[in-house]
């Protein structure tokens, strides 16, 4: 309610100024806008009387020159003046006759022939004697000639010594004139005019309407005519209109906005809203997600000393099958919370990975058995992959996990609501132009895993990613596939993408960054030799310490211990003869990193194996020192070391 009173108030406000703006606007817009009517009525008027002044004085001056033709001297030379007429007449297109009269205006002599047929009076005889008085060339006035036309005579007197014997007249139609005015572009309502002296129109363009509000007249002082432009009511009322609809169109343009405003703002506030919900809602998970790392690190180093003692008691017990079943149990288990642990880390983003360049089709290639068992014999897993598809970068034994995950998902989506039978389809493609929005500049490689199963509605969807959610009944799912997979994703610099709605089953794409180097070529562990030798093991954690060091003596090596950073540099300067170092990456003193470092500046030729928890913050490790996760079994570290041994 606040917010809505404010919005009002706000716009309320806004739209005072815009009236009182607006209205003085519309007052100077009608007196602008009146004012360049004028200007252009005026401009229209006295550019159309120096067009129809340069005419005239054009035609006076070739009349001129005809009166003053020597074929005029002594009497009048009818050949040489013919010749000399119809070569004018063909310059100047617009004459209609070339006639020569008398002062007492009889016409002696018409070119190209006879006016009306015959000579005789001219029509116009005022101006004829005008000439013939003033001994200067004359307009005449517009008359109708003996021909039935409408036409008006420019004369010029012929003058011999002091008398006026003869007028030479042009005689040019008024529809000659009527070419200027249409050289004038006016506004179709305008009216332009062209009168004579006596009031008579000449020529005209534009409306013939009678309701002019204004007339601008310009005069044309070469033939004393005139030209009337005139404005119609019309043009001021289309102005006021114009003035009006501009007013009238901003006061709409101005609410419009302020509703936009109001309404942009509501869905800023909104948004805000759900930002500052969704920022909570990531520091609970991130919150959540240290705390899982660290329960996690916690846990490996509990796990690790308990699945090195089973193995331990494995290779010593003998055959008694009641005790071995014992450790049988007790490995599963710890093997179910070793997994456990992974995906608490996975979701954490604070697994420890090792990337490879991995040929995707080949993996999926070795899982695809694993993958039909796993979702058994009623439903049908395929896999479609294409040629030449690029390797991705990322670790292998996770992706696989990640894969086995999708599926089981999938499996359990198809097995919703009793139906027993399903197809699970797994593709490798190109990514989607949508799919890799967002994520650093690169190539990446879809893995997708398809089902036709029930699919998820919308509410579930958004959450389908948490970790511990699940929509799976009684104890059938921990509700850390999907998390797990999700942080696999982000920790290799992709993404997993999930799309899905109820009835049309799920897509789960993995969006995995690709890389040029070639796939490795995977070692059986049996391949490498093993050989004993002396090997340095640095933990703080006494149990974990303890179970690995038993673990390398039971089979032949010779092991030191050390439990802080000072004590193994001082075990290595007091052991030359040390073949590998096996550290911690947390210790007192330092890092293992900082660990390495200090040994290889010392000049110290030993190889290092890293055990590790997780090791998010291990920025300061070089990036050839190979990493055993913990927990691990008697194999793993064996074949590590093995490997570091060779």
């Amino acid at each position: 309610m606040i917010l809505r009173r404010s919005l009002i108030l706000m716009g309320l406000t806004g739209l005072l100024p815009i009236v009182v703006l607006g209205s003085a606007y519309g007052a100077v817009t009608l007196r602008e806008q009146r004012a360049a009517l004028d200007r252009q009525a005026a401009l229209a008027s006295r550019s159309t009387a120096r067009l129809v002044g340069r005419e005239i004085a054009a035609t006076m001056d070739a009349v001129k020159m005809i009166s003053r033709s020597p074929s005029l001297d002594a009497g009048i030379d009818r050949a040489r003046f013919t010749m000399l007429g119809l070569r004018l007449m063909d310059d100047h297109r617009n004459w209609t006759a070339l006639s020569i009269a008398d002062s007492a205006g009889n016409r002696i002599l018409d070119l190209p022939e006879p006016i009306g047929g015959s000579l005789g009076k001219v029509v116009d005889p005022v101006s004829l004697a005008r000439a013939v008085r003033t001994r200067e060339a004359q307009i005449g006035h517009v008359v109708r000639g003996p021909g039935g036309g409408v036409a008006f005579a420019v004369r010029a007197p012929v003058l011999q010594r002091g008398a006026v014997p003869y007028v030479v007249s042009a005689v040019i139609p008024v529809q000659a004139m009527q070419h200027l005015l249409f050289a004038e572009e006016i506004p179709a309502d305008w009216r332009l005019r062209l009168f004579d002296k006596r009031g008579a129109v000449i020529a005209q363009s534009g409306a013939a309407t009678g309701d002019a509000v204004q007339s601008v007249v310009t005069a044309v002082p070469e033939a004393g005519w005139h030209v009337e432009v005139a404005v119609p009511r019309g043009s001021f009322a289309a102005v006021t209109r114009q003035t009006r609809f501009v007013l009238i169109g901003g006061g709409v343009v101005a609410l419009a906005l302020f509703a936009a405003l109001g309404f942009a703002l509501m869905l800023e506030l909104r948004r805000f809203r759900q930002r500052q919900a969704a920022t909570l809602q990531a520091q609970r998970l991130e919150a959540l997600g240290r705390l899982t790392g660290g329960v996690a690190h916690d846990l490996n180093n509990l796990l690790t000393p308990i699945l090195g003692g089973l193995d331990l008691l494995r290779s010593r017990i003998g055959e008694d099958s009641k005790a071995l079943r014992y450790i049988d149990s007790a490995t599963s288990s710890a093997e179910r919370a070793r997994s456990l642990v992974a995906r608490l880390l996975a979701y954490a983003k604070r697994q420890a990975l090792t990337p490879e360049a991995i040929d995707v089709p080949a993996m999926l290639a070795d899982l695809q058995e694993l993958l039909q068992r796993s979702v058994g014999p009623t439903i049908r897993c395929t896999i479609h992959t294409t040629p030449d598809q690029p390797a991705v970068r990322a670790d292998r034994n996770q992706l696989e996990l990640a894969v086995l995950n999708l599926v089981i998902n999938a499996r359990d989506a198809i097995q919703t609501g009793g139906r027993i039978s399903g197809t699970i389809r797994v593709d490798v493609r190109q990514p989607r132009h949508e799919d890799v929005r967002g994520l650093p500049r690169g190539e990446y490689l879809a893995l997708a895993v398809h089902d036709d199963g029930c699919g998820m509605d919308a509410a579930t969807l958004r959450r389908a990613m948490e970790p511990f959610f699940t929509t799976k009944a009684g104890d059938r799912g921990t509700g850390l596939g999907l998390s797990m997979v999700h942080g696999f994703a982000e920790q290799s610099a992709g993404r997993l993408v999930l799309e899905s709605a109820p009835g049309q089953g799920t897509s789960a794409t993995l969006i995995l960054p690709t890389t040029e180097a070639p796939a490795p070529a995977r070692d059986a562990a049996g391949d490498r030799p093993t050989r004993t030798a002396e090997i340095l093991l640095v933990d703080d954690d006494p149990a974990v310490r303890e179970a690995a060091a038993e673990v390398l003596r039971a089979h032949g090596h010779l092991v030191a211990e050390a439990e802080s950073l000072s004590q193994g540099m001082a075990a290595l300067h007091g052991a030359p003869g040390t073949a590998l170092v096996i550290t911690d990456y947390m210790m007192p003193g330092g890092t293992g990193g900082e660990f390495i470092t200090r040994a290889r500046d010392a000049g110290l030729p030993q190889p290092f194996l890293l055990l590790t928890g997780y090791t998010d913050t291990a920025e300061d490790l070089p990036g050839d020192v190979p990493q055993l996760r913990k927990p691990f079994r008697e194999r793993e570290l064996l074949d590590a070391v093995d490997a570091l041994l060779v």
